[in-house]
Parts: structure tokens; sequence; C-alpha cells
């Protein structure tokens, strides 16, 4: 295997250990993995497995029992300028204009304001929102203020793009649409994404890679590269290889599920 570049990121034997009442509970375990720059990463497993927690300990959020996280060989012990986070959650400021949402953090960073409105401007434009700058968020669909969230990330210019869950509250036609648009931003910027979901499909149709991780204690079972050609078209994803990706990804995280349910159920007899 051949050594990490600058700008990847890499996890080394990540563990997480929560305590409550004393006991300890081991959420993830020994989780490796390399995110290579301008890669997209995409994780999936079992539901509760701690593919958000895993999420949070690579944007420097949450610290590790043990093991760490490092970029250019720099570890990860504390929120990084150059890492930007969209969630789930509409996170969108109401009382805003479109534009100046975008510009928020420039603003908090002090980046002039006819420099930060000019780029939060242009990055609009490339979400595909031009001519809605002055809308306020409650003006737009669900699907646009996540691209507003999108490219508030994207002007910051980060090396990596953290997404946690990010089309969760959308309805499944307005999750696909916002998905293609997403894969049609990264092919112009290239920045490194790492990307939690529960949807195979949509894991599938954005990565190269798929980490799938285990049942608690979670680690990285399994990593899938998607050799699929880009740009990700409609041929693309009604063929053959795309489905034997999403079924064999289905059969290692059936298979995972199957075994916690036995095991709780062992446990309970």
């Amino acid at each position: 295997m051949s050594a990490p570049g600058a700008g990847d990121v890499v996890m080394d034997a990540v563990t997480m250990t929560y305590h409550s009442q004393g006991r300890p509970t081991v959420a993830i375990q020994n989780a490796s993995g390399t995110i290579g720059r301008g890669r997209f990463v995409s994780i999936l497993g079992p539901s509760g497995c701690g593919k958000s927690t895993l999420l949070d300990i690579v944007a420097g959020l949450t610290a590790p029992t043990s093991g760490q996280v490092r970029i250019g060989g720099e570890r990860v012990t504390a929120p990084r300028r150059d890492f930007a986070m969209v969630f789930q959650d509409d996170s969108t400021l109401h009382w805003r204009t479109v534009l100046d949402n975008v510009a928020l953090g420039l603003e908090v960073a002090g980046v002039p304001k006819a420099e930060r409105r000019a780029r939060a401007y242009d990055m609009l434009g490339l979400v595909g929102l031009r001519g809605f700058e002055n809308h306020r968020p409650r003006q737009l669909s669900g699907g646009m203020r996540q691209r507003v969230a999108i490219a508030r990330a994207l002007v910051m210019e980060p090396a990596m793009l953290l997404m946690d869950e990010p089309f969760g509250a959308l309805d499944q036609q307005t999750r696909t649409l916002v998905g293609i648009e997403l894969l049609r931003i990264w092919e112009e910027t290239r920045t490194s994404v790492l990307f939690v979901t529960h949807d195979i499909r949509e894991a599938v149709t954005l990565s190269d890679e798929v980490w799938v991780m285990s049942r608690r204690p979670s680690t990285i079972l399994d990593v899938v590269r998607i050799d699929l050609p880009r740009p990700r078209d409609a041929e693309v994803l009604r063929g053959p290889e795309f489905e034997t990706y999403v079924n064999g990804l289905w059969d290692v995280i059936q298979a995972e599920v199957a075994s916690a349910m036995r095991e709780q159920e062992r446990a309970a007899s």
C-alpha cells in the first residue's frame, strides 16, 4: 500500500468507548481507513453502528478514546478551519438572505464584505441558485435550502466536506435530484467528501468508495471501490453493474443486521 498523500485523511485504529453508570460500551473499535484527496467516500452500516460518531471524530468534534485521525501527517484534535460540515437538519438562518447565508462563514472569518459577497454570489452560480440570492430560506424548497447549506460549506474552500445524512429529511424524488446536483458540484470542485448515509443506492451513485461499518462494536468491515464510469448518467445508474454493487452491499449489511439480532436473542434468553 502506498504512503498517504499530503491531502489524504487517515484514520488509524480509531476507538470510541462510552461510559454509562460505570459500565463501558465500545461503540467503535480499531476503525482504520484513508480518504484520498479529492475522493468521494460514503459510510454505510446498520442503524446505530456509529456512522455519525465516526464522522464527528474525523471532523475533530469528538475525541476518540484511542487511535487518531491525521491529515497531511498532522493529528486532528479539534475542529479545523479547512473542514466543513453539512447536516441533515435545515441549518439556514431564516432572518438572512440566501446570499448572506452562504457568506456567513466568510463573515465570521473576517473577509471584507465586498469580497465575501462576490465569492458567495459565485458559489450560488455553482449550486444553481443564481437569481435567488435575495430570497429568504422560507421562500425556498427543502432541496434548495440544502443546496444553500452546501454552498455555505464550499465557499470556504475546504480540504474536506463532511456530510451527515444531508438528504435524510428530503422526499425521495428531491433527494435523488439534489444528489445528482451534489455530484455535478463535486466533479467541478473535487473537494474530498466523507458522506454518511443509510441509502445503499445513494452511496453507489455518489461514491468512489463505500465503507461498510459492522455492527457494534463497529469497525470498517469492508471497503468497496465503485468502478462505475463518471459522469453517472441514467444509463450507468440503470445498468447491471450498478445493481451488482447495490446487491453486494445489501448482502453485507443484511448479514450484519441478522448477526446482531441473533446476538440480542441469545442475550435475552
